[in-house]
C-alpha cells in the first residue's frame, strides 16, 4: 500500500471540504443541511499525519474532526453520480482542524479558521479507491486516548459520489 508523503502533498492543487456530512455532526450542530455546503482549504493546510500542529496565538477554541479524504485521480468536471467514484484514485484518513474563535470573528469564513498551515493532516496510507466500498468505510477519532467520534460512510448525508459529481 502506498504511503502519503511530501510528494503526495505537493501534488495537491486544491482541498475541498464539506461542512456537515455525518449525521452525528449534524446532531451536534442541531441542524441537518438539505444540500451539501463546501469550502476550500489552501493546499498549505495539508501535512503528514503525526506532524505537530501549531496553535495560533490567542486561539482558545481549536476544534478537530476525523474525516475521510478522497484523492481525485482524474478530472471530475460535470460527471454523473454513476461515474463519479471512478474519478477517485484513493482514500486516506484526515483530520480537519479549526480555530472556532476566528471563525466567529470572520463571520463564517473558513480562511483563517480552517486554513492554517498543517491544519489538514492526512495519511498515513493511500488506499486504492477500487479496493473499498465508499459506503462501507469507518472513521474513528480519539482525543487523549478517548474515542470521541465513531462514524461510518453508510449513513452520510451526502454520499461521496454526489460530492465528486457536484464538483
Amino acid at each position: 500500500m502506498e504511503q502519503v508523503n511530501g510528494d503526495t502533498l505537493a501534488a495537491a492543487r486544491k482541498v475541498i471540504a464539506v461542512h456537515i456530512n455525518y449525521p452525528s455532526r449534524a446532531a451536534q450542530r442541531g441542524r441537518t443541511p438539505a444540500q451539501p455546503s463546501y469550502f476550500l482549504k489552501p493546499s498549505s493546510s495539508l501535512s503528514l499525519t503525526g506532524n505537530a500542529v501549531e496553535r495560533p496565538a490567542g486561539c482558545e477554541l481549536l476544534g478537530y474532526g476525523g474525516e475521510i479524504a478522497l484523492v481525485i485521480g482524474k478530472a471530475a468536471r460535470r460527471v454523473g453520480i454513476d461515474d463519479a467514484w471512478g474519478h477517485v484514485a484513493a482514500v486516506t484518513a484526515s483530520n480537519d482542524l479549526g480555530v472556532y474563535d476566528l471563525r466567529w470573528a470572520d463571520k463564517g469564513s473558513n480562511l483563517r479558521s480552517k486554513g492554517g498551515d498543517g491544519f489538514t493532516p492526512v495519511g498515513p496510507a493511500l488506499i486504492p479507491a477500487d479496493a473499498v466500498d465508499p459506503a462501507g468505510l469507518r472513521i474513528r477519532t480519539w482525543h487523549n486516548g478517548q474515542l470521541v467520534q465513531d462514524d461510518t460512510t453508510e449513513d452520510l448525508l451526502f454520499p461521496f459520489a454526489r460530492l465528486v459529481a457536484d464538483l
